[in-house]
C-alpha cells in the first residue's frame, strides 16, 4: 500500500510548473515542487547531458521523502541537539561563508543536502550503536557464505558482445577455425575495454551466475576450460559468445579477512531496514 502511495506522490513531480505546488505532505510536513525544481536544476549543472524527465524528478521526490522521514526521526531521537552534530553544522557553515559559497544562488539547494548528509550520518550511527553487529552475527553470515559455495566453481569468461547475430555467429565460426580468442574478440567485440586488455576480466563463481543470470549459467556450466558457448546468446539488442579461459574451485576467504566487510555490510542492511521501517509507518500523502 506505501508502494503505491509513494508512486502516486511522484508522478505529481514529473513535470515541473510555473507555480510552486505542494507535491507530498510526509507526516504532516510539506514538500513543496520548488524543492525538487531547485534539485533538477543542481543536478543538470553537474551532469549537462542529464534531461529534466518524469524519471528524475521521480527519483528525486522519492529521495527527498526518504530524507524527510529521516530528518524527522533525528529529531524525534533529538540527535540534532548532539555536540559532534551541532559543531559538524556549524563548521560546514563557516567554512561555506568563507569561501563565498552561502552567497551563491544554489547555496540553499546545496546546504540542505550537507544537512540532509549530516542527519543521515546521525541516524545511522544511532543504529549501529542501538543494533550492533556481533562477532557471532557476523560469523554465521560467514557460514552461511561458506555454505553456500561450498563444492562450487568459479570460471573466468571471455566475452565477445555484438549488435549483429551474424558477426556473433562468425566469432563463433573463427574459435571452432581454432582461431585464437583474443583475434576474435578485437575483430568483432564491441566492448572496447575488452579489446584493448585483450584479456576476461576476474572470476565470477557459477553459484552468482545461476541466481543472477541463469540463461548465461545455463550455457556455460557445463563447458570445460578453452571451450566456447556455440550459439550465441541474445540480450536486448545484443548477442553475446563466451569463452572459458579458466575453470576452478571456489575458495572462500577466511573468516578474520571477510570479518571487516561483513560486519559493515550487515550493519549497512540494519540501516536500510530502520530506514524502511520509517518510510512503512510514516504518513505520506500525496497533495490533493
Amino acid at each position: 500500500m506505501k508502494a503505491k502511495i509513494l508512486t502516486s506522490v511522484a508522478l505529481l513531480a514529473c513535470s515541473g510548473s510555473l507555480f510552486a505546488q505542494t507535491l507530498a505532505t510526509v507526516n504532516g510536513q510539506k514538500i513543496d515542487s520548488s524543492v525538487i525544481d531547485a534539485q533538477v536544476a543542481a543536478f543538470r549543472a553537474e551532469n549537462s547531458s542529464a534531461e529534466d524527465s518524469p524519471q528524475l524528478r521521480r527519483a528525486l521526490l522519492n529521495q527527498e521523502i526518504t530524507h524527510t522521514v529521516v530528518a524527522q526521526e533525528v529529531k524525534r531521537l533529538k540527535l540534532d541537539r548532539s555536540a559532534e552534530f551541532k559543531d559538524m553544522l556549524a563548521k560546514l557553515r563557516a567554512e561555506a561563508e568563507k569561501s563565498g559559497d552561502d552567497k551563491k544562488p544554489s547555496f540553499k539547494t546545496v546546504w540542505q543536502a550537507v544537512e540532509y548528509g549530516l542527519n543521515g550520518r546521525a541516524y545511522a550511527l544511532h543504529i549501529a550503536k542501538t543494533q550492533p553487529v556481533s562477532e557471532q552475527d557476523a560469523k554465521a553470515a560467514y557460514d552461511n557464505i561458506r555454505g553456500f559455495y561450498k563444492g562450487t566453481q568459479e570460471v573466468q569468461l571471455g566475452e565477445i558482445l555484438t549488435d549483429k547475430e551474424d558477426n556473433a555467429k562468425k566469432a563463433v565460426a573463427g574459435l571452432k577455425a581454432k582461431k585464437g580468442f583474443d583475434a576474435v574478440l578485437k575483430q568483432y567485440s564491441l566492448n572496447d575495454h575488452t579489446k584493448q586488455t585483450g584479456k576476461p576480466d576476474g572470476y565470477v563463481p557459477l553459484k552468482d551466475l545461476e541466481q543472477g543470470v541463469p540463461p548465461l549459467y545455463q550455457a556455460i556450466k557445463d563447458l570445460k576450460k578453452g571451450e566456447f558457448t556455440a550459439t550465441p546468446l541474445k540480450n536486448g539488442d545484443f548477442y553475446g559468445v563466451y569463452y572459458v579461459n579458466d575453470r576452478r574451485d571456489v575458495k572462500v576467504p577466511s573468516f578474520d579477512e571477510m570479518k571487516e566487510q561483513l560486519t559493515g555490510d550487515l550493519q549497512a542492511e540494519r540501516i536500510d531496514r530502520a530506514v524502511g521501517a520509517l518510510l512503512d509507518k510514516a504518513d505520506i500523502k500525496p497533495a490533493e
